[in-house]
């Protein structure tokens, strides 16, 4: 059951909801929904993710979070012309000053100094979606898959 699912990833039905940018009672139907093969009764984003969700057993709160980011959160222009994902960003920073992600965050924006790193991670974050990448594309993303690498295993010692 998906409910157990999110669990186990340890992702709660509220904060979901709140990524989503719907009422957690309408996340408890849809998940309902979900489980009972109802699939014509959910949103069509929302039964994305449940079936990303389900099909990637290996996936975890990191990667679903990443998959809405990319796949189904909107950079809708608000009135004023500023991109409504500008108010999850800042709702993320208030809700986790202290996390690791919130300061740099803050730090990138206050330092140009990372600069060249947003226009390289800007050129090479479609080429990490796609399933095929040419050698050149390759080449291009190494530096990048280099860095997680030598991250992850700093992090495992």
């Amino acid at each position: 059951m998906l409910r157990e699912r999110l669990k186990d990833m340890e992702l709660r039905i509220t904060e979901l909801a709140d990524y989503l940018q719907i009422s957690r009672p309408t996340m408890y139907k849809f998940i309902e929904y979900y489980d009972m093969s109802k699939f014509d009764a959910i949103n069509k984003n929302v039964l994305a993710l449940f079936n990303y969700i389900e099909e990637n057993e290996l996936a975890g709160k990191k990667n679903v979070v990443n998959y809405i980011l990319t796949h189904l959160v909107k950079v809708d222009e608000a009135s004023d012309g500023v991109p409504n994902i500008v108010d999850g960003v800042a709702q993320y920073l208030r809700t986790n000053p202290s996390s690791k992600k919130s300061i740099f965050i803050t730090t990138c924006f206050f330092d140009e100094y990372y600069n060249d790193l947003f226009c390289y991670f800007a050129d090479i974050a479609p080429l990490l979606k796609k399933k095929k990448i040419s050698a050149s594309e390759k080449q291009k993303i190494q530096p990048f898959l280099d860095l997680k690498r030598e991250i992850n295993h700093s992090e495992e010692k």
